[in-house]
Parts: structure tokens; C-alpha cells; sequence
């Protein structure tokens, strides 16, 4: 990297296809005489045009790994045993997908790489919108890389969430109930159960909508044990816990009814903000009988007092399958039943639970990805729920549906875009009579866009140069105290 000449690098980054011609030349004229091809990149950071990890990769001289499926690859989301999951997008018209690769090591395994190809025909095959779409599957024959390309979520995971928010309202834990177990009841009406219920394998949107990923579990359940190894058969399959429960209550092997108690499980740990079952790598122990039975109860006052809550997720984490819903949709109608109950008893107060998330959420529209990382660990150590995005629109979309109590607008990185988007979402927070911090941070030449924001009061703006220290004391002066 030392070597390139920011000349050099910039004419590397174009024939890559990763920064249009025009976007280096407006780049290149900003930096000072004499800059190197270090400075480039950080550059092309600061504007956004270039991520973490593809000037990684530019450092160490790479010239494949870019793109996939013809997706430019951005950043890293997850990373699993046979797996990584990357955020890409459509170089075209910039839209988001969430791009799962087979890792290199399991290329060469037959076995792996057809239930890898499977689980992505498994997943193209459900259209449901609480179920993560798989969008295709296809192998770059350059790299020799398997990977599938799915549905992009901008939020995060429900485990995430309970880590932040540790507990969830009842309103709120009935509604995303209902979303999870509608995915069930649609898989399972074209055969499929999930085999593998736990919060990291649900996803909340933007919009607050629960989606349910990975569904390959329930195929690889069907293929014949005897073709893996030991060692493999529990990295792939991870069905330690449904494997356990069937034994201890000689159920069948892949009930649907053994979903429907791990959804309980999930119900549990939403109401309760601690895990059903006693979390444990051992093996001999996820699988004893004595690990299920010393669940301790549910308890009224853990779910507000709302019985009919509370007998819905008894009933669900029966021991004995025959006490429980028997299939997801007759789970699903119990479900809605609950939640009619709950509309009539407290009547508006439910609307504004289910609709308000407790606690105190911040949604932060940022572009540079290092900054987003920096800006959620600091305010989820803070104690703050924090909603991510890059597009001053999803800000728009998430007020509208679920208000937030702050909103910080990073206007350097994301333009006048996030000047009439902050502009906006500060007036609906008026009209609703709603309390809402808003903060704009402006680059040393925005000016203009200062003025714009200027116009409204409620709005505060900090300009450049900044650090994170004086962002997060402008947020919690002003922020309500956290519940």
C-alpha cells in the first residue's frame, strides 16, 4: 500500500469497480499536493465511498473478493462455523442484501456444500413477510466460493435487542409473538418446521416486524446422519436442545410441537429478560431431561399481571407436547385471541405500548461504517436502545410507525437528504405532541445546510470538528432519563 501513489490507487479503485470515475476526481481535487495513496483511501472513507473492509483488502493488494453475484460486498454482519454473512448492495441502484458465503475450508466437502445449496433452495422456496427471503444461490467459479444472496433487515437481532433492552412490555412481546408464529404456521403449512427457535434467529426490522432466518436446520434434519462425522453432525445440525427436549418427553423427531416450545422459551425470555433453559456448552447437559424440567414457572407479575399471557406461554413450554398448541397455527389463532384480550382491557394504553418501545431508543443516520460502530457500542453502553441507518428516509418510516425519544443526523456524511429528514421528523414529533431530541452534525463547509436546520429551535447543531465525547453529552443533556 506504501508504494501506490494516490494516482495509482485512484486508477486501481475505478478499474475495480468500486468508485465511479467521477467520484475519485471530485475526491482527489479535495486532497492536499503531495498526498499519497493512504490519504485516498481515508478520503474515500470519510465520504463514504469506500468501507472498512474494502480498503482492507486494497491494502493487501487484492484484486478479487469485491463482489459476489455481481453484489459489491461492504461490511461483515456475522460469522458462524461453516459460514459469514456479509451486508452488499447493488452497485446498479444501491439496493441492500445480506450475502452468506460458504467458508473456504468446506468447499471441498461435498456433504457441506449440498446441504449449504439446500438450505438456500429451502430458503427460496418460502415467500412470507415474517420469514427472511432467500433471493438466490449461485458458486463464483474464480473463487471457488458457494454463497447465497437473501433479504437485507435493517435492524438488528432479537438477541441484540434483550441485551440492550433486557426486557420486553407485554403489548410489544404479543405483537412480534404473533409475527414469529404466522412464519411458523406458513412454513409449516408447506412441511417445513424450523428446528432451531432462538432469539439470534429472529430478526427485527426497521418497521419493528419480527422475521424468522435460517430455516436450513429442518432440511439438514432430513438428510441421513451416517454421511457426517460426529463432530459434524453437531456443528451442522446445532439441535442439541430439540434433540434433548424430544427425548425427555418421547416425542417424534422434528415435531412442529418442539418449535412451539422453544417460541415459548423466546416469549419467556422477552417477559422475564433471563433464558428459559440454563445456557451450557456441555453437551450431556443441554440434552438432560433435568435441564427442561427446572424451568422456573412464568410468574403474573412477570407479564403485568395479564393472565391470559401467562397461560398462553405455560402452555407452550409444556413438558408434555399434548398440553401444548399443537400446531403453529392453532398456536397462531391463541395468539391473536391474547392479543384481542389485551386490545379490550386496556384499550388506548395498549396502542402506546405497542407502538412506543420501552426505554430510550436513538436512531442515528450515519454512512461512514467506522463511525456507525463507534456511535452504537458508546450509546449501547449507555444504556440506549440504537436503531442504524444509512438512508435519511428509514428515519422517516421508523417515526411514523414507532417513535423514537432521539434522532442524530450525521448531514456531512449523508447530505441535504438528512436535512429535510431531520427537518421532518421534528416536525411530526410537534404535531404528536411528542418529546424528541435532534441533533445535526455538520462538516466546517455546510453553511447553507446549517441555515436550513437553523430554522427550526428544537434542533441542535454541532459542527466539526467533533468528537465523540462532546455528541454524547449534547444527547444525554437533553435525552429524558432512562427508565
Amino acid at each position: 500500500m506504501q508504494e501506490l501513489t494516490a494516482s495509482n490507487l485512484a486508477q486501481r479503485v475505478v478499474q475495480l469497480g468500486l468508485v465511479r470515475p467521477e467520484q475519485i476526481e471530485d475526491t482527489l481535487q479535495e486532497l492536499p499536493p503531495g498526498s499519497n495513496g493512504e490519504n485516498l483511501l481515508r478520503a474515500l472513507e470519510r465520504r463514504g465511498l469506500l468501507t472498512g473492509l474494502q480498503i482492507e483488502k486494497l491494502r493487501r493488494g487484492d484484486t478479487t473478493g469485491y463482489f459476489l453475484g455481481g453484489y459489491a460486498l461492504k461490511y461483515k454482519i456475522a460469522a458462524g462455523t461453516f459460514g459469514r454473512v456479509f451486508r452488499a448492495e447493488d452497485p446498479n441502484n444501491g439496493q441492500a442484501v445480506a450475502i452468506k458465503v460458504l467458508r473456504r475450508r468446506w468447499t471441498e466437502d461435498k456433504n457441506v456444500v449440498e446441504l449449504f445449496i439446500r438450505e438456500a433452495c429451502l430458503g427460496m422456496s418460502l415467500k412470507h413477510p415474517n420469514i427472511v427471503q432467500t433471493l438466490m444461490v449461485d458458486h463464483d467459479k474464480a473463487t471457488d466460493q458457494h454463497f447465497m444472496v437473501m433479504e437485507f433487515i435493517e435492524g438488528g437481532n432479537l438477541r441484540d435487542m434483550l441485551t440492550i433492552r433486557k426486557r420486553f412490555d407485554v403489548a410489544e412481546t404479543v405483537r412480534l409473538l404473533e409475527d414469529m408464529a404466522s412464519g411458523l404456521a406458513y412454513a409449516f403449512s408447506r412441511g417445513i418446521t424450523h428446528r432451531d427457535l432462538k432469539p439470534s434467529n429472529v430478526l427485527l426490522s426497521a418497521q419493528g416486524t419480527a422475521k424468522l432466518v435460517d430455516f436450513g436446520l429442518a432440511q439438514i434434519f432430513r438428510l441421513d446422519e451416517s454421511l457426517l462425522s460426529e463432530e459434524e453432525r453437531i456443528q451442522v445440525q446445532r439441535t442439541l436442545d430439540y434433540a434433548g427436549l424430544e427425548k425427555a418427553t418421547n416425542a417424534p423427531p422434528n415435531d412442529t410441537r418442539s418449535d412451539i416450545f422453544f417460541l415459548g422459551c423466546i416469549a419467556y425470555e422477552m417477559l422475564t429478560g433471563r433464558p428459559a433453559l440454563q445456557p451450557t456448552r456441555q453437551r450431556h447437559l443441554r440434552a438432560s431431561r433435568e435441564r427442561f424440567l427446572n424451568v422456573p414457572q412464568l410468574q403474573p407479575e412477570e407479564a403485568q399481571g395479564f393472565l391470559p399471557l401467562v397461560h398462553l406461554v405455560r402452555s407452550m413450554m409444556a413438558l408434555d407436547p399434548q398440553m401444548r398448541p399443537q400446531t403453529p397455527q392453532q398456536l397462531l389463532d391463541q395468539i391473536r385471541h391474547v392479543r384481542s384480550q389485551l386490545s379490550k382491557g386496556n384499550s388506548q394504553d395498549t396502542t402506546v405500548s405497542a407502538v412506543i418501545p420501552s426505554g430510550i431508543t436513538v436512531f442515528v443516520v450515519e454512512r461512514h461504517e467506522n463511525l456507525q460502530e463507534l456511535i452504537r457500542e458508546k450509546f449501547k453502553k449507555l444504556g440506549y436502545r440504537v436503531l442504524l441507518s444509512t438512508m435519511p428516509e428509514r428515519m422517516l418510516e421508523r417515526f411514523a410507525q414507532q417513535p423514537f425519544q432521539g434522532a442524530v443526523v450525521d448531514v456531512g456524511s449523508v447530505g441535504e437528504e438528512g436535512v429535510q429528514a431531520l427537518k421532518q421528523v421534528v416536525e411530526q414529533a410537534q404535531a404528536r405532541n411528542l418529546p424528541l431530541t435532534a441533533i445535526a452534525i455538520v462538516s466546517e463547509n455546510q453553511d447553507a445546510l446549517a441555515d436550513q436546520l437553523a430554522e427550526l429551535p428544537q434542533i441542535e447543531i454541532l459542527r466539526r470538528p467533533l468528537n465523540l465525547g462532546q455528541l454524547v453529552r449534547a444527547l444525554t443533556q437533553s435525552l429524558p432519563p432512562k427508565l
